[in-house]
């Protein structure tokens, strides 16, 4: 529990991170905020420099370095500075922006989304989480959060789940402004002086990959092509504004020599003499259009050029064996060796590209950002994970590749852009961030199943015609980031929890193709009459086999929803209770009201006399409400109903304790509909089955 809450007090102060920078425009005025919130809480009247900045660090769990905190102490007035130490002159009362006190809220919000998170992976895993995968699943959820690469194990219901809550607004406001928080605080990392932020001086190569030069030219799909653009965007406003070009792109011989090889096997593809990897949605791209190898040509004469036209060139310039270059060289067999055993793959081709980068960082200062020279921007996993690995980057220095969004981060927070100018960039999304990230998961799973299938037909399990009518089945599962919806959710993680390619095909095949198959089949009876009824006890058994898998399958969903439904009735119950009790009390204030007003006539008469009070009682008990009622019709042309005057008041008590508790009550009610649709159409089915 001691980690959750740790993961949980993390997130929530880049949380405040970002409100407070909303609210103050500056970094160094956000960071003093922090700071005044320990000075005034634990009661420092005198500290030094290391003290103040180790208890702020571990107190928010921040990393922020001595020089920034020793700038934001000078936006505290009541500090003054002797012999090395700060003192308090007039000590406050209590912090000004109640950072304690946000933080507590925050963190209750979190939970409940935590909490809500181990429902949904329990009730997509149909298993109850034990205390250690409830740990582990929050710090995957953080790490997704803040984009550590510690954290793959569970980005698929993590993902899926973001993307289950897309329409919910509270939702996707929290975590984006944890997101946001991230933003900022990232934009502290390898930058020494804050003060230059909004202008670039610097001279900088970005060497592209070839994922990102195909998410240039839209091959990866239209999000991919944003967010380049995005990106993109902030590179040509800083070459604007500087009187030369400061920002340069380029790519490497051997990126150029990976996208001949990919037009060429786009070729191979379209005579027909190989087939396309079905996760692999830029080779989709490519072919699209093409009926001859005169039209692949074209299109990557296309590709070439308009990397030409935007400025982007191959680089040759540099040589790794160039006496020159031997110092900056990382490209030695021992390094090799060790980490390709520990990675388990060949880094050979990966570190190439990173060495080149090294050697043309040469002497660079390589713990600022703003002052490498260099570095490879790259959409491959692999790369990223050698980048950032002990043998080839130093601690406290700039990794020499990095991904597009860790880079837009970057630019953003240097040109000062700020959430009041437009926003803060499209892939920190918390439901872009998702989509990719289950785009991604998804597409491996394929990729690893279109490999088994490959080594079953080499073994000689399946045949060629199997092998085809799977491999069709296959590419109808791969889905870009932006086509993935709250519908595919279920469907996704179910392909990829498969364990083995035979339950795919079962769960695929038969649901998506049989229909298609069935008619071909009957066709082919109809030409041959002779083998007409043992076709058509054929197809009766298949038909059987089907029906009962689909009966099988929607009892497997059924059980699914009905356990998704007890755990939310589970959550409603008190919640009616709470409704229960509120409508009494609504019923009693009523009743109580009536009980006093007729008490106070009764007793007005007893007092005053019937004399008296005869024509107010006749006023206050028949013509006002006569009055009220008439006013009321001529305004409104409806009678009153005090049964529905009284049911829209329970609704209202019901709908503000449903939202107060965050219980989703739509979603049991569709959940509720679903059900019974399925009973009755398994019900139909096996009568079906059964005739």
């Amino acid at each position: 529990m001691t980690q959750i809450n740790e993961e949980s007090q993390r997130l929530a102060s880049l949380a405040i991170f970002r409100e407070l920078y909303d609210n103050q425009k500056d970094i160094y005025t956000v960071i003093s905020c922090f700071l005044d919130e320990i000075i005034t809480n634990q009661g420092k009247h005198e500290f030094n420099i290391t003290e103040i900045t180790n208890l702020l660090n571990k107190t928010f769990d921040f990393s922020i370095p001595d020089a920034v905190v020793q700038t934001a102490l000078r936006k505290l007035e009541y500090l003054k500075k002797e012999e090395g130490n700060f003192i308090v002159t007039n000590f406050p009362k209590k912090g000004s922006y109640q950072i304690g006190t946000r933080q507590e809220e925050i963190l209750s919000s979190n939970n409940i989304i935590v909490e809500n998170l181990f429902l949904f992976i329990e009730a997509k895993k149909n298993q109850k989480l034990g205390q250690i995968e409830k740990e582990r699943i929050v710090h995957c959820f953080g790490s997704f959060l803040i984009n550590d690469s510690d954290g793959e194990e569970y980005s698929d219901y993590i993902s899926a789940f973001v993307i289950s809550n897309k329409k919910n607004e509270d939702f996707r406001q929290q975590l984006n402004k944890i997101r946001e928080g991230v933003l900022l605080y990232s934009g502290l990392t390898y930058n020494s002086n804050l003060s230059e932020t909004g202008s670039w001086k610097t001279e900088l190569t970005i060497y592209l990959d070839t994922e990102l030069l195909f998410h240039f030219v839209g091959y990866n799909g239209e999000l991919y092509q944003s967010l380049f653009n995005g990106f993109y965007s902030y590179v040509k406003e800083i070459n604007n504004k500087a009187p030369q070009r400061l920002i340069k792109f380029k790519y490497f011989r051997e990126v150029a020599d990976e996208v001949e090889n990919f037009f060429s096997k786009a070729s191979f593809i379209l005579e027909g003499k190989d087939s396309p990897k079905p996760n692999v949605t830029a080779m989709n791209s490519v072919l699209d259009g093409c009926k001859k190898a005169s039209d692949l040509i074209e299109k990557k004469s296309d590709f070439f050029l308009f990397l030409k036209t935007n400025d982007i060139t191959k680089d040759e310039s540099i040589e790794c064996f160039d006496k020159s270059n031997h110092e900056f060289n990382i490209l030695d067999q021992k390094t090799i060796e060790a980490i390709s055993k520990e990675f388990g793959f060949d880094i050979v081709e990966p570190l190439c590209l990173l060495n080149y980068v090294h050697i043309n960082r040469k002497q660079a200062n390589l713990n600022n950002f703003y002052n490498i020279g260099s570095i490879l921007l790259t959409g491959k996993i692999r790369t990223i994970r050698l980048a950032w690995h002990e043998l080839v980057k130093d601690e406290g220095n700039v990794p020499l590749a990095t991904t597009l969004d860790w880079i837009t981060n970057k630019f953003w927070f240097k040109l000062n852009k700020g959430f009041g100018n437009g926003g803060f960039p499209k892939s920190f999304d918390i439901i872009t961030k998702a989509q990719i990230v289950l785009s991604h998961v998804l597409n491996e799973s394929v990729g690893e199943k279109y490999d088994e299938l490959q080594k079953k037909y080499k073994d000689g399990v399946i045949t060629e015609d199997q092998v085809k009518a799977r491999i069709l089945n296959l590419r109808t599962q791969v889905k870009k980031p932006e086509d993935i919806n709250q519908e595919d959710v279920s469907q996704i993680l179910s392909t990829i929890t498969e364990d083995t390619l035979e339950k795919f095909i079962l769960s695929q095949e038969h649901f998506k193709n049989k229909a298609q198959q069935q008619e071909l089949e009957n066709f082919e009876l109809k030409k041959s009459l002779k083998k007409e009824k043992e076709k058509n006890q054929e197809i009766g058994r298949e038909k059987n086999q089907l029906s009962n898998e689909i009966i099988a399958s929607k009892e497997k969903l059924l059980v699914e929803k009905e356990g998704i439904i007890l755990l939310l009735k589970d959550q409603q119950e008190p919640i009616d209770r709470e409704v229960k009790k509120a409508v009494i009390i609504l019923k009693s204030i009523i009743f109580g009201s009536i009980i006093i007003f007729y008490a106070i006539f009764y007793f007005l008469i007893s007092q005053l006399g019937w004399d008296r009070m005869e024509q107010w009682t006749w006023i206050l008990t028949f013509s006002i409400p006569v009055i009220f009622y008439v006013i009321y019709f001529l305004i409104t042309e409806k009678t009153i109903d005090p049964k529905k005057i009284f049911e829209k008041r329970r609704q209202k008590i019901r709908n503000l304790k449903y939202k107060h508790f965050r219980f989703d009550d739509d979603k049991l009610q569709k959940l509720l509909k679903e059900t019974e649709e399925l009973k009755i159409d398994i019900g139909y089915q096996k009568k079906q089955l059964n005739n």
